[in-house]
């Protein structure tokens, strides 16, 4: 049944949030801009067209409509305005002595509806500043308060890999990075050069941490005694790219050797 229909949306606001939406007779098509109301009518496009039952599509939101010429040109002159209201509000900001940092704004498609999205090292009392707001700009005002990597995902930029950062290009939903990470990928170095432009640690770290682990355990541990030849020491760092080990031998001589010529003590001697 055309009713049953359920697509996904990508909410074209400072967000980038994707959401699914009941079609129902709305002749949307993957690619087609809509109209949906999402806490404020909003501008979207359809970029998946899922099955669903109908106990599945009566709990969602519904698209509203194709969008027009008129409301995709709507969308435009919101976002550049936008960017003007912001230059205001930050001037309010500072006659109230709050410590916000504005970090974006958008508008809903009707102009109804005007969010700004801050930081702020702790809870803000803004119910004054919201109401100077309200009157100033002639709408209803919401104000959300967000964490550092949630700026970053919103404003975007480029890390030092050189590409645009991961947060802002593909990832929705940022998770938090612990030291950990670094640690189990034994990245001995200081934080700035794991650092993303959030201040957090960066999110690749996640993505081959598993793998570093699976190859690490195949490594002897740093600081166990293992056997090189004739020589004994300590092990003082790995390479799992070139599968060697840096051994720190009794005699205080560093010698990197592959995985297959170290035994730890007690071991019975390979075969030569």
């Amino acid at each position: 049944m055309a009713s049953d229909r359920v697509v996904l949306v990508r909410l074209l606001g400072v967000e980038r949030e994707s959401t699914y939406f009941r079609a129902g007779d709305v002749p949307v098509q993957v690619g087609a801009h809509c109209v949906v109301d999402h806490g404020g009518l909003l501008l979207g496009l359809v970029v998946e067209e899922v099955a669903a039952g109908l106990d599945l599509s009566d709990q969602l939101e519904p698209v509203l409509r194709l969008a027009t010429e008129a409301d995709i040109e709507s969308h435009r002159y919101n976002q550049a305005d936008a960017e003007r209201t912001l230059k205001a509000t930050r001037a309010t900001v500072a006659r109230h002595g709050l410590p916000m940092h504005l970090a974006a704004a958008e508008y809903s498609l009707d102009r109804r509806l005007l969010r700004i999205f801050f930081t702020a090292p702790h809870r803000v009392d803004f119910r004054e500043l919201l109401r100077d707001l309200a009157s100033q700009f002639g709408t209803r005002i919401e104000l959300r308060q967000m964490g550092h990597r949630d700026e970053t995902k919103l404003r975007g930029g480029y890390g030092r890999c050189g590409v645009e950062v991961c947060c802002h290009r593909f990832l929705r939903e940022p998770k938090p990075v612990p030291m950990e990470y670094a640690y189990d990928q034994e990245l001995f170095v200081s934080p700035e050069r794991i650092t993303g432009m959030c201040g957090r640690l960066m999110c690749c770290l996640a993505y081959e941490r598993e793998a570093y682990i699976a190859e690490l355990a195949q490594l002897p541990k740093l600081g166990s005694q293992v056997t090189v030849g004739e020589k004994r020491g300590k092990v003082i760092s790995h390479s799992i790219f070139r599968q060697t080990v840096t051994v720190l031998t009794e005699d205080r001589d560093r010698i990197e050797v592959d995985i297959a010529d170290v035994t730890p003590p007690g071991s019975p001697k390979k075969a030569t």
